[in-house]
């Protein structure tokens, strides 16, 4: 694999590297490590895992797929054998990692795709809040009222103090 372009308008992709890496490779700084593998260093790293597959204690790829990440069962049926047959270091790489850009990935020869797989998106609903202060209608958007305002008793009182001031500054002046 030579180059991976990944448009902007993908929003929920799990792509899944098989990664031949050494012991010491996965004690590197893991976002550096996983940047430099997939070609890009601007890559959200909050959402690019690496990790051998063995710390998963038996739970297995797929399992971590469905479970970890909220990939429906049924999309990864076809291949779970082949996830499951998956061992060693494995990259991860979410598509929130691309800050919703477009982007071609130059991968390393040390990463194969094992599979791209896309996350559980529950059906959005809307119910009716619980609390009684939900409850009722709305008032309907009135134009704004133009009848001229009075001025307020503050105002008056400023304007009464300005006067006051005033006739002091008259009456030092004059005396």
């Amino acid at each position: 694999m030579t180059t991976l372009a990944i448009p902007a308008s993908d929003r929920h992709a799990v792509r899944v590297f098989a990664a031949r890496l050494t012991p010491e490779d996965l004690k590197r700084d893991k976002a550096g490590l996983a940047a430099e593998l997939l070609g890009d260093p601007d890559l959200d790293p909050a959402f690019v895992e690496l990790f051998d597959l063995a710390d998963l204690s038996g739970l297995g790829l797929a399992g971590y797929l469905s479970e970890g990440l909220g990939v429906p069962e049924a999309v990864l049926a076809a291949d779970r054998a082949r996830l499951d047959a998956v061992t060693g270091p494995v990259l991860i790489l979410l598509s929130k990692a691309q800050h919703g850009r477009a982007v071609t990935l130059s991968p390393d020869p040390r990463l194969t795709l094992v599979g791209t797989y896309t996350e559980d998106q529950p059906p959005v609903h809307f119910e009716p809040l619980p609390s009684a202060a939900a409850q009722g209608t709305l008032t309907p958007n009135l134009p704004p009222d133009r009848t001229p305002q009075r001025p307020t008793s503050a105002f008056l009182l400023l304007g009464a103090a300005l006067v006051l001031v005033a006739l002091v500054a008259l009456w030092l002046a004059l005396g």
